[in-house]
């Protein structure tokens, strides 16, 4: 082959990997933009296990009244249908996300022991209603499944919420060297308790590894419906989760940054399982529906989905996630019973969760709870998808859903720190800034901080990274409350 010839040649070849390289990333541009719109779920029919679409009722009739908040509507046929939301937490959570405008605002509280779905909101910026968003499971779980492995360390790891765990470093990372640290110089240690209250991803790491296991976390998993096709009266995205053998990889998914993805509707069930001592409900929409003269046609039932783990497994997790509102991730939102009037009557459970992903990154901000503690009524998850421009979390969002729903008095949400932001500072600023502390240097004659001011300093803010670029729905590494 000529010398010129085989220029040719590599020029074709150098041409078709361009075009291929050109048509991956329009592929993948594609796909990004696609999941960030957030289509509604991809299966075509309801699987509610009842026969509630026999009597001249639709899905889409459904899907039309959840569009429209409404909690019952008549048919064409004269017919009425009564749905099983409670039409007052549905509005004040929708004009909540109204009023804060996130990106998006996903939201589905129910009943535990009889499965009725009291709310299902789902909230795009610029005030519009789409009512598949708590049915989609695209949002990584972040620390939320700390809540299965914890189920799992419990049952099967032969763990007590009390038992003290080592660790290396802080709370919020998670290394290799760590994985199997002892009690020796350099080592700190929690209760499993104090871990799932302050979302500690370096405890949760160690458990998912030396107490549970990959085999056994997946297992744990599918027990909580993961993979499982849900009943519902309108179609849901299966929930999934993938559990690497690896070590560090499991410790990663384990804590909360591995390929885990759960819709809010199945959140909501997890926390009525929990809460119920193991038993997941079926969820509820379609209350009822009468003919035109009042005669029932159809009417709802409470039947169990699915056992999940022992009541005595269930309850010790549910008493750990008391400690997430008393001390924990949620502590700043929910405050003491002194300013929260909801906390004087009422135990309350729940898990946080704060991960990135997307692309362009965005940030899920989860929370999921239950209350009364020991006789509940309501289980919720909410989750708010912020940009840089976010101004609540998912646990304020919680909050105001129970104040709402026992009738007691809405709250302000707490201020909240931008992650990674930084000040600019002029030139000016920068200026007298330096002539201010040469200042306080020649008076101390040292450049440190009096004790006074040390304690009056603020510390930095637990478990928030500088942002990373990241792939389409792939978490960066940030998780935790």
């Amino acid at each position: 082959m000529t010398r010129r010839a085989g220029g040719k040649l590599f020029a074709r070849i150098a041409a078709a990997g361009v075009v291929l390289i050109a048509g991956w990333a329009l592929a993948t541009a594609v796909v990004a933009e696609n999941r960030h719109k957030l289509a509604p779920p991809t299966r075509s029919a309801p699987d509610s296990g009842e026969r509630a679409f026999e009597h001249g009722f639709t899905p889409a009739d459904l899907h039309a009244l959840l569009l429209a908040g409404r909690p019952d509507g008549l048919l064409p046929n004269g017919s009425r249908v009564a749905l099983s939301l409670n039409e007052e937490l549905q509005g004040q959570i929708f004009n909540l996300f109204r009023r804060f405008d996130p990106l998006y605002g996903v939201f589905a509280a129910m009943e535990p022991d009889t499965g009725r779905v009291v709310a299902l909101v789902g909230y795009r910026r610029g005030g519009e209603s789409d009512p598949w968003l708590p049915l989609k499971a695209i949002y990584p779980a972040a620390s939320l499944i700390k809540v299965i492995t914890a189920s799992a360390a419990i049952e099967r790891g032969n763990v007590s919420p009390q038992d003290e765990i080592s660790y290396r470093g802080g709370i919020y990372g998670i290394s290799r060297g760590g994985l199997h640290a002892r009690d020796r110089r350099g080592t700190q240690s929690m209760t499993l308790e104090e871990a799932i209250a302050r979302s500690a991803n370096a405890v949760f790491g160690k458990v998912a590894v030396n107490d549970v296991g990959g085999p056994v976390l997946e297992e744990y998993l599918a027990k909580f419906g993961f993979g499982e096709r849900i009943p519902f009266d309108l179609p849901v995205e299966s929930s999934r989760a993938q559990v690497p053998r690896e070590e560090y990889e499991l410790a990663r998914t384990g804590a909360g940054f591995g390929e885990v993805y759960v819709s809010p509707l199945h959140m909501a069930m997890i926390m009525s399982a929990i809460a119920s001592g193991g038993a997941m409900p079926r969820p509820v929409l379609i209350d009822r529906i009468e003919d035109r003269d009042g005669a029932p046609l159809y009417e709802s039932s409470p039947v169990k989905w699915r056992d999940t783990v022992l009541p005595e497994t269930a309850n010790a997790v549910v008493r750990m996630m008391v400690k997430t509102v008393e001390m924990g991730t949620s502590h700043r939102t929910f405050g003491s019973p002194e300013r929260t009037p909801l906390l004087h009557d009422m135990d309350i459970a729940g898990k946080t969760g704060s991960l990135s992903g997307w692309t362009p990154a965005v940030h899920f901000e989860w929370f999921a709870g239950v209350a009364p503690v020991g006789s509940p009524r309501l289980a919720l998850a909410a989750l708010v998808v912020n940009d840089n421009r976010w101004k609540i979390k998912g646990s304020y969002v919680g909050k105001e859903a129970f104040n709402s729903y026992f009738g007691y008095p809405s709250s302000m949400p707490p201020v909240y720190a931008k992650a990674g932001a930084t000040r600019k500072v002029s030139a000016k600023s920068r200026s007298a800034n330096k002539k201010k502390g040469s200042l306080a240097k020649s008076k101390t004659g040292k450049g440190k901080k009096s004790a006074k001011a040390r304690k009056r300093a603020p510390g930095k803010v637990a478990g928030k990274a500088p942002g990373k670029p990241v792939a389409a729905n792939a978490p960066t590494a940030r998780a935790g409350g």
